[in-house]
């Protein structure tokens, strides 16, 4: 079994799927389910854990909508927002979501990166 460690999908910018101000995706186009799955099937890709990005915000809908859709091809390593303390309620039952592995937490500004160093 070939298992993808990291994929990032994405659909396109729009009223209901907006991106944070300022931050790109990696391609120019929308990086979709339906566009990775015959991707995965040609490459000889069983199964992916997607990581979902960062530039629509801490959103892990796309992601577990995947799963949904293919249940047995996809889990999540969904994101949670460090910065709202009351993201911590959310992690007792956070694995009972459909797919969800865990939490990606990323420390990438001036003030996270501190976090690390402060016991935040």
């Amino acid at each position: 079994m070939i298992v993808d460690a990291q994929v990032h999908l994405w659909k396109a910018e729009s009223p209901d799927w907006k991106w944070i101000p300022g931050r790109q995706p990696q391609l120019p186009e929308p990086f979709t389910i339906e566009r990775l799955v015959p991707m995965m099937d040609e490459a000889g890709v069983d199964r992916a854990v997607i990581i979902p990005p960062s530039w629509p915000g801490d959103r892990n809908d796309y992601a577990l909508e995947a799963v949904k859709r293919y249940p047995t091809r996809f889990r999540v390593m969904g994101r949670i927002p460090l910065q709202d303390p009351k993201s911590a309620d959310l992690l007792p039952a956070w694995k009972e979501q459909q797919g969800m592995l865990g939490v990606r937490a990323l420390f990438g500004d001036a003030q996270s990166i501190a976090w690390l160093m402060d016991g935040t």
